[in-house]
């Protein structure tokens, strides 16, 4: 077909549209708005008045005939696909329109009197365009790709603006494809997973409850969980489970699961520590179906939890010791830590898979590949000199347990040293120290005292306690059961013999400037 050939005329858009996780779209306006999910996200925002200020020569790039047509495609897109996927579909109509408006010879060679018409989208253009896409953009092939998609689309409606054999040379096309987790492969320092040490210093701020709790509580939920921000912008208060047992209290959370075909909401049941735990339920608020973290932004939820965490880092006085400046949080981040600590402790691809929900084994392997890079030796390098930066023990040193240790308790709650798990050379029946947690009103500790109690912010060890013992108890355990235990349990003692070496430091420190 040429520009002189009469064109068929093309059908109305419907007025509006009830898109795949049923919405009503209103398109009776230039701009449509859609919810990325229904029960929540960022609001999708399709504005066609942008498409027809793409000017060049003083006239719109695309003809009201090649706009009609991509009105008609992405109102049938939004029936079928997810609103996040229509909304990248629409943005490669706008950057092809630019590139075309940039473009001066290509614009005079596919233009007429009245703009772009899809009949002048060929192999050459298209080729030009994928060309573009790979040295000009970050996106490799995708504007190539989605234009190509569309193209087809055409041509399965039968509309005469679209030719049979053209997409037999654009399916001939092989569109080059984003790089796969080359952040994780070559550990990149601002957007790649966490080195230890920085993981470490995160912990310790949580533990020392830094920042404020509604900022705190999105690193907890992404630290444990390496959440997908849509996810997380979905949870509702019915999500959050408390389960009481003989054993105590446990909590789990419903997370939605997201990229996902089915119209229905699926969610994926995951344990969360007892600390987020109380503290999500100590926040929420309204009804059952009412939004778990409600103090988002409602419009742009995702980006909301990505400033909250740089605000927690600011107000936690984070610096990664790498750079020297502000450490840079956010959700892809905590994924990337979770992911590469899970593959380092041996999970296989399929259990990656699960945790972060992931349908295709191929976006896990990376995390797997990489476990034994010289990115990974060199961060553990590194990290063992910036050691001194992360303060394991989290506690206060007291002289005697006659005073209380802690105002707000006016008994003091002695932590014995008994592990029945260790072999204890000495067993000291005043205990390692006092324990600063509000047994009635939070209830029995739910760690593994008293070993965890050197990590918790929560404890005033005795000067003289048995610490130096129960460091020798731990060594003797670990070297008895060197030849048959997991690697794994015994790097779960590591940050708690750091933390009694330091407490041991500075008691000795203390003893000589006194």
């Amino acid at each position: 077909m040429t520009s002189e050939t009469p064109a068929l005329q093309l059908p109305p858009v419907p007025p509006h549209i009830v898109s795949l996780d049923g919405q009503t779209v209103e398109t009776s306006q230039p701009l449509w708005i859609v919810r990325s999910a229904i029960d929540g996200g960022k609001m999708v925002s399709l504005n066609w008045e942008a498409l027809g200020q793409i000017t060049a020569h003083e006239q719109c790039v695309f003809s009201p005939r090649a706009q009609q047509l991509m009105k008609l495609y992405i109102a049938d897109c939004l029936v079928r696909r997810k609103a996040t996927t229509v909304h990248v579909y629409f943005s490669s109509f706008l950057r092809f329109g630019r590139w075309l408006a940039e473009k001066p010879a290509w614009y005079a060679a596919v233009c007429g009197q009245i703009g772009f018409d899809w009949w002048n989208y060929d192999e050459d253009l298209a080729r030009a365009v994928h060309d573009w896409g790979v040295q000009e953009t970050a996106s490799n092939g995708d504007y190539f790709r989605h234009l190509r998609i569309f193209y087809r689309w055409g041509v399965a409606r039968q509309y005469p603006d679209f030719n049979l054999e053209t997409i037999r040379l654009l399916d001939a096309i092989k569109a080059k494809m984003h790089p796969i987790g080359h952040h994780v492969r070559f550990r990149h320092p601002t957007k790649g997973p966490f080195s230890p040490t920085e993981k470490a210093l995160i912990v310790q701020a949580v533990r020392t409850q830094k920042g404020q709790e509604t900022d705190r509580v999105l690193v907890m939920l992404h630290l444990e969980l390496g959440l997908n921000p849509k996810a997380a912008a979905r949870l509702q208060n019915r999500d959050l489970r408390q389960i009481e047992s003989s054993s105590g209290v446990f909590y789990h959370l419903d997370v939605p699961r997201v990229k996902k075909r089915s119209v229905e909401r699926e969610t994926k049941r995951r344990p969360v520590s007892p600390q987020l735990g109380q503290l999500l339920a100590r926040l929420q608020q309204g009804e059952p179906h009412d939004h778990l973290l409600y103090w988002l932004n409602t419009s742009r939820p995702e980006n909301a939890i990505s400033q909250s965490m740089k605000r927690w880092a600011n107000e936690a006085e984070i610096t990664s010791p790498h750079s020297g400046e502000r450490l840079h949080l956010n959700p892809r981040r905590f994924r990337y830590t979770l992911a590469t600590h899970l593959a380092e402790e041996g999970a296989s691809r399929f259990h990656l898979a699960q945790v972060l929900d992931h349908s295709d084994l191929k976006y896990v392997a990376v995390y797997t590949e990489t476990t034994s890079t010289i990115a990974t030796q060199v961060a553990a390098a590194t990290d063992a000199f910036l050691e001194p930066l992360v303060h394991r023990f989290l506690g206060k040193i007291v002289d005697a347990v006659d005073e209380p240790a802690f105002p707000d308790l006016p008994v003091n709650q002695l932590v014995p040293v008994a592990a029945p798990h260790l072999t204890l050379p000495v067993l000291n029946t005043g205990g390692i120290g006092v324990c600063g947690r509000d047994v009635a009103r939070n209830g029995l500790c739910q760690l593994f005292p008293p070993l965890s109690c050197y990590l918790c912010p929560s404890f005033a060890a005795l000067r003289t306690g048995p610490h130096q013992e129960l460091l020798a108890s731990i060594h003797a355990f670990l070297a008895a059961g060197e030849a048959v235990m997991d690697p794994r349990i015994a790097a779960q003692f590591d940050e708690v013999q750091q933390a009694i070496q330091e407490l041991l430091v500075r008691v000795a420190t203390e003893e000589v400037t006194a």
